[in-house]
């Protein structure tokens, strides 16, 4: 499954991952935020903690995501 090697990919850029469904919780050293994906849309959202290494966070995710689903957007949204 898709999930699983996204999964994967995650772990190996570093992130302690929980997962349900289509919500994966990312951690580094604390939550660092939350990756949403909406296949049937072509989407994926990562809500990223305003105290997080939000670059880092989202340059790791992205290479995770592009390897697994090239297809797929990914929009960055920071919260508090």
């Amino acid at each position: 499954s898709g999930r699983i090697r996204l999964v994967r990919e995650l772990r190996d850029r570093g992130f302690y991952v929980r997962w349900h469904a289509y919500e994966f919780l990312l951690y580094r050293e604390g939550l660092v935020g939350v990756l949403l994906l909406e296949p049937s849309k072509g989407v994926a959202e990562l809500l990223c903690r305003s105290d997080a290494p939000r670059e880092a966070v989202e340059r790791d995710v992205r290479a995770a995501l592009s390897q697994v689903a090239p297809e797929v957007a990914l929009r960055l949204r920071v919260v508090s």
